[in-house]
């Protein structure tokens, strides 16, 4: 099987470190190095020595740094932070040949160096290891990448080529299919023939989801690759990213959710600075305070669209639940919530005892109206006497139709006098108002029988008031119609008992 690292550094394609980077090496490896020593071979790039003594008077360190010297800047800082800050300033400062063309090297810096802010933070917040060491760490984690693209373009190009951003994961999975490696263990043997030391080559070689070596630095550059990810994509500037983010901090890192945002919000600052003074392109820092304050009004938006069509559905089902209970021809309460609403109103009745009254009201002659003009005319008549009578009711009053041409009126709170107003005002208006259509013309008029339950002999119960109602309907009739009718003649009782099985019969 081909060993491509082997290939790679016998044809010479591997990165190689400056002189001045191997000499920081060197000396890192010697107890007996000393400050002057450091101090005099980072002198040999003045660039170099620029860089680290803007970035100790920058913000990132606050340390105050009044000195002019890199030797007064070693003794501030120590031989190993020095050590690592310079060897992280040369490494970002090397120019590679662009073997690849779809290898995107400033948005491969750019992510190193947020991914490498990103672990100096956590590990200075999270103490016990280096933060210099983390931020190298983090800022070669994925060498392994710069080097497929710069020693092996073309076989590179097609690994690249249709994987998904940010899917790091798919794109190690083609790695190994191509080069039988992937980039995290190609980085690790790099970094261990640069001579780096063990935590950083070691802690990226176990980077991998697959990894069994877990150990807090490895967990530490995991977020922070999470971190740099999230600056550089602009479509993952987000409340729902954030969350994400920061659960998997919480639950990886045991920090608090507060302090991760904020330390969220300090990588995003030193990530520009440090993109400033190593020439790395750093893309718009994410607002936190205002993706919260956006995903806000969009949790607001949502629960106002919600509750509006929580409304809405339940406004719809109000009147499917009210056209079910409604008669289609002529808009009135139908029979099934006439057979509901009395059995109810009787034991409110009884409850409060006020008398209650039921009017049974029949078209006269309205088989005559068919029989003549048609059903559809009949329908119209229908319509019109439906709408008499509601408009004569009283406010507590409701109209049903019951059947036919036969309607009902349940008025709660109403006792014999009203209820004797209500029927003739009702007779009254049908007599008055003639249905006409086009030419047509038509006097119409209406029977009633009347039961109220504060008369004498009134049974309290539904059955027992529509039976009253009903016999009292068929005397108005027999006297000669355009009538109504509450107590029977000379107030002999009827037979209630043969009347109420023709209601039965009838409403069957």
């Amino acid at each position: 099987m081909e060993d491509i690292y082997a290939t790679l550094k016998a044809a010479n394609r591997l990165p190689t470190l400056p002189a001045v980077a191997i000499r920081i090496i060197e000396l890192a490896s010697s107890e007996a190095t000393s400050i002057e020593d450091v101090a005099e071979a980072i002198q040999c790039d003045p660039a170099l020595t620029a860089r680290i003594l803007k970035c100790l008077s920058s913000p990132l360190f606050g340390l105050g740094f009044g000195g002019s010297t890199l030797a007064e800047a070693v003794a501030r800082i120590g031989l190993r932070g020095t050590q690592m800050m310079a060897l992280s300033f040369t490494l970002v400062s090397q120019k590679h040949r662009a073997a690849c063309a779809s290898f995107a090297f400033d948005r491969f810096w750019s992510e190193s160096l947020g991914r490498a802010v990103a672990a100096r933070c956590l590990a200075r917040h999270l103490r016990g290891w280096d933060p210099e060491e983390a931020f190298i760490t983090g800022l070669l984690a994925r060498i392994g990448q710069l080097v497929f693209a710069t020693g092996a373009g073309t076989r590179y190009e097609a690994v690249l080529s249709g994987v998904g951003e940010g899917l790091a994961a798919d794109l190690a999975r083609r790695e190994r299919a191509e080069f039988g490696i992937d980039h995290l263990e190609l980085g690790e043997r790099l970094l261990r023939d640069w001579q780096l030391p063990e935590i950083v080559w070691k802690t990226i070689g176990n980077l991998s989801g697959e990894a069994t070596d877990v150990t807090r630095a490895v967990r530490i550059v995991r977020i922070a690759d999470g971190i740099a990810q999230f600056l550089t994509n602009v479509a993952r500037h987000n409340a729902d990213d954030v969350r994400l983010l920061t659960d998997e901090a919480v639950d990886q890192l045991e920090v608090e959710a507060g302090d991760f945002r904020e330390l969220l919000e300090e990588v995003g600052q030193n990530w520009t600075i440090y993109g400033q003074m190593l020439s790395v392109p750093t893309s718009k820092v994410p607002d936190l305070a205002l993706i919260e304050e956006q995903a806000e009004e969009r949790r607001m938006a949502l629960e106002i669209a919600s509750e509006i069509e929580v409304n809405n559905l339940r406004a719809e089902n109000e009147q499917l639940g009210q056209e079910a209970r409604r008669d289609r021809l002529t808009g009135l309460f139908n029979r099934a919530s006439f057979d509901d609403a009395l059995p109810q109103a009787l034991v409110e009745a009884a409850a409060t005892g006020d008398p209650l009254t039921l009017l049974m009201i029949d078209a006269d002659h309205f088989k005559s109206v068919n029989d003549t003009h048609g059903h559809q005319v009949g329908d119209g008549v229908l319509r019109h006497l439906a709408g008499i009578i509601q408009a004569n009711l009283p406010e507590t009053a409701r109209a049903f139709r019951y059947g036919g041409e036969e309607f009902a009126v349940i008025a709660p709170a109403c006792g014999t006098e009203p209820a004797c107003g209500l029927a003739e005002t009702i007779r009254t208006a049908v007599e008055r108002t003639p249905y006409v259509e086009a030419a047509l013309r038509l006097d119409l008029t209406v029977s009633m029988g009347v039961a109220v339950t504060e008369v004498e002999g009134v049974p309290p119960t539904a059955v027992g008031l529509i039976a009253w109602a009903d016999e009292r309907l068929y005397e108005a009739k027999r006297g000669g119609r355009n009538a109504w009718r509450i107590r029977p003649p000379e107030k002999t009782r009827v037979a209630w008992w043969r009347r109420i099985g023709r209601v039965f019969s009838r409403s069957n």
